[in-house]
């Protein structure tokens, strides 16, 4: 976690530390990739993870995974009310689609199945699986989502749509250069 991130975490969380210890360092491990946050507030949620608006408080269980804490953060940083700097575009699709762009760490792990993603809804994941190893295929996710980001940054345009329509094609292209 760099230095100038003051993250607070409420009480019932840091109870929740001792139980999973681990969660704290997926927590310090993710903010590392999210150096434009200065102040946020983690809380305990009860049954799954969620951005509370409310409160600007990020609630994660001991599970969370370094993909949830990344969309949930992402969720703090659409949130003019609490986040102190330019704001995301809101929506699910937009937050997994700016939270893979940060880094092939974040992006879901389809792999073991345990993530659930937005943008994932949209994907040939059984073709993902077959043919991209978990290493290759967030590196080629991160890549397309980072280009996406700039067709954003450029102006008005279908980005997420772009996105998810991209990494599809090229799942088919290597499902087809393999003979499948």
């Amino acid at each position: 976690m760099t230095a100038m991130v003051n993250a607070h975490y409420t009480k019932d969380l840091q109870e929740l530390f001792v139980k999973a210890p681990a969660l704290k360092d997926r927590i310090e491990y993710t903010l590392w990739f999210f150096p434009e946050v200065i102040n946020i507030k983690f809380g305990r949620a009860s049954r799954s993870a969620y951005y509370d608006g409310g409160t600007g408080t990020v609630r994660l269980t001991k599970i969370s995974s370094n993909y949830v804490i990344g969309h949930e953060i992402t969720h703090f940083l659409q949130d003019e009310a609490h986040f102190n700097g330019k704001t995301l575009p809101k929506g699910e699709r937009q937050c997994d689609l700016f939270l893979f762009a940060r880094s092939p760490a974040l992006v879901a792990d389809f792999w073991k199945a345990g993530d659930n993603s937005y943008i994932g809804w949209a994907l040939d994941i059984g073709g993902l699986r077959s043919v991209y190893s978990r290493e290759e295929g967030q590196a080629m996710i991160f890549e397309v989502c980072r280009e996406a980001v700039a067709r954003y940054n450029r102006g008005p345009c279908h980005y997420v749509s772009w996105a998810e329509k991209r990494i599809n094609e090229n799942i088919a292209g290597r499902l087809k250069d393999r003979g499948l």
